[in-house]
């Protein structure tokens, strides 16, 4: 069995994750305060 190298030594670059953790936050924190208005609107009737 023959062993394949790749050209270069580079290591492998890691692919960095999608999201920041901040839009993250930003969108838990818009989607909490919809929650809270909404259930607010319930309860008030």
């Amino acid at each position: 069995m023959k062993s394949f190298r790749p050209d270069n030594s580079d290591p492998i670059p890691l692919r960095r994750p999608s999201q920041n953790i901040g839009t993250i936050l930003i969108r838990f924190v818009g989607l909490l305060l919809a929650a809270v208005v909404a259930l607010a609107l319930i309860w008030s009737r």
